[in-house]
């Protein structure tokens, strides 16, 4: 699926839970290896290892994205 720079996509991820992310780019969910998204909520993000605030670009492996749906 192709997702459009801009577009607001609500992600489950296997490691990082379930957040909501701006594209900053155009890309195809089937051919990138990683998603290229910034944070699109006020609510902090807790990874592993990593914390991502409203606006820092976050990385987001496909592979590990369970379910995915675009909001805007």
């Amino acid at each position: 699926m192709t997702i459009s720079k801009g577009a607001i996509v609500r992600i489950n991820h296997t490691r990082k839970g379930s957040f909501c992310a701006q594209a900053t780019e155009s890309f195809d969910t089937e051919k990138e290896v990683f998603w290229p998204l910034r944070v699109a909520q006020m609510e902090g993000i807790d990874g592993l290892n990593n914390s991502w605030e409203l606006g820092d670009e976050i990385p987001c492996r496909g592979e590990f994205v369970k379910h995915f749906e675009v909001l805007e």
